[in-house]
């Protein structure tokens, strides 16, 4: 098995328009996951990017809204775990990249 990292991008966390985050669908969703999940991670808010040293940080087109940490045999089966995640009810979606191992 493999370890992936979900990155969550764009949530509605905090709009008064459309969807709405809904704690409970999400954590429904973290226990459908079972033993696959490694890492539950958290949720953010208000992301910025720096792009370079140089330019300094802009406002986010694709806002990071959060992360999680799963395992599984390949990106298939990644892409299967996480189509059911909320975030896309949330007009969000997501970013999967696996592990390969620590940083130095």
């Amino acid at each position: 098995m493999e370890r992936y990292l979900i990155v969550y991008r764009g949530s509605t966390v905090d709009e008064t328009e459309g969807p709405q985050h809904d704690p409970q669908r999400w954590a429904a969703w973290f226990d459908s996951l079972g033993a696959a999940l490694v890492e539950r991670g958290g949720l953010a808010h208000s992301s910025v990017e720096v792009p370079s040293r140089l330019r300094g940080p802009k406002l986010n087109s694709a806002s990071l809204s959060g992360y999680s940490v799963i395992s599984a045999a390949d990106f298939n089966e990644a892409v299967q775990l996480a189509e059911a995640c909320p975030i896309f009810d949330e007009k969000g979606s997501v970013e999967i990249a696996r592990i390969v191992g620590p940083l130095a």
